[in-house]
């Protein structure tokens, strides 16, 4: 996991404040490497963000890290002018074979921020119905995407086109089609621009991004990104409606979620103030985990929750591994699908998808035996 020097990422926090909030944009720190810098801002994807502030410095074009940030930005440039191609592209395709489509997160965020290229975002995510996906999986064939079998899940299917473009196909917006969003697509408003699309109002659609975060808060973690967006959608939609926010929010029990995310959103991204003690932990906890989270973070916050009913921390480690191998058959038929037609044959593959991963990749096995092993002793 990478050391996370606080000046560095103190430092690339009030560069992407100011860079937004057009103020002038402060000189490299003596304590902050350009490489390190760098290494900070691509590890939570908001190099380019960063790339366009330390433009307005001047910094030395034979330096050779700047050679390749410069590279780099313009690389999620053209990124990001395929993205939203293709973007409109799949919803016209989509929605003229007669799949409803709901796209959520990056690809309405994106058009948020002042350019393209601010925000960086690994795939399209987009809702469909369930029973539509063999349709839609004809359609994204058709179009020239494979089907990529390592992000198949519970409620999506992934897809790719190279040499950009990433699609999440999801069939429900939690892993299971209960719940809160039991009735999602009586909750949606047509879009004018093509038959078929449809958005969720203002407040929806935050609370959709509200859920999402936490669930990646609770999980392996989530980057200073995703707590910028806060910022830059309540400031694009300052007439939201709160108090349908904040009980649609106590529904979801995010209550608490919703005002330390913004609280810390605005410590870093708006105001500027000093974050509050009550929140340093959980500015701590994003912001080494990057964009993407790390197992150390999964782990932790699995064996906290599973603290809470097992107190001994023997039997908490060892019901951790049970839940991580025994997934629910759904859930293995993705990779294993003569489980639809046998299902009893379940547990043989428990058993059989926790030895090849011994086999293939041992020592991350170990890593992650000893990972839980010294964090159940932690929370024991």
């Amino acid at each position: 996991m990478m050391t996370i020097n606080s000046a560095c990422a103190l430092y690339c926090i009030e560069l992407i404040r100011c860079l937004l909030q057009e103020k002038e944009i402060p000189q490299l720190p003596d304590t902050v490497g350009l490489q390190e810098l760098y290494d900070f801002a691509k590890l939570h994807n908001v190099e380019a963000m960063v790339f366009h502030a330390l433009e307005q410095l001047e910094l030395d074009n034979n330096n050779p890290v700047w050679q390749n940030w410069q590279n780099r930005a313009a690389m999620i440039l053209t990124q990001s002018i395929v993205q939203l191609a293709e973007r409109d592209m799949l919803f016209s395709a989509l929605t003229e074979a007669g799949i409803q489509l709901l796209p959520v997160k990056g690809c309405w965020m994106k058009e948020l921020y002042p350019d393209i290229d601010y925000r960086q975002m690994s795939d399209l995510d987009m809702l469909i119905p369930a029973e539509k996906a063999q349709e839609a999986q004809t359609v994204m064939t058709a179009l020239g995407y494979t089907r990529d079998e390592y992000e198949e899940e519970i409620n999506h299917s992934g897809y790719f086109k190279a040499p950009y473009t990433e699609v999440e196909l999801h069939t429900s917006l939690l892993e299971e089609d209960k719940g809160y969003y039991s009735d999602v697509w009586q909750r949606v408003s047509p879009d004018a621009s093509y038959p078929g699309l449809y958005r969720f109002s203002v407040e929806d659609e935050y609370i959709y991004y509200l859920l999402h975060l936490n669930k990646h808060l609770e999980g392996s973690g989530t980057g200073i990104r995703s707590i910028l967006d806060s910022v830059v959608y309540r400031a694009a939609y300052p007439e939201m409606d709160r108090e349908y926010l904040l009980i649609e929010v106590e529904k979801l029990q995010l209550g608490e979620a919703l005002e330390r995310i913004e609280t810390l959103a605005d410590c870093w991204f708006g105001s500027g103030v000093e974050v509050p003690e009550r929140l340093q932990n959980m500015a701590e906890f994003i912001l080494s985990a990057g964009s993407y989270g790390t197992l150390e973070h999964f782990s932790q916050n699995q064996l906290a929750q599973l603290e809470k009913k097992y107190k001994n921390p023997v039997i908490r480690a060892l019901m951790y591994w049970v839940i991580r191998i025994c997934r629910p058959r759904k859930e293995m038929a993705r990779t294993y699908p003569v489980l639809n037609k046998v299902p009893v044959l379940l547990p043989f593959f428990w058993v059989y998808r926790a030895l090849a991963k011994v086999v293939d990749r041992p020592a991350a096995v170990w890593h992650h035996i000893k990972l839980v092993f010294n964090k159940g002793k932690k929370h024991g």
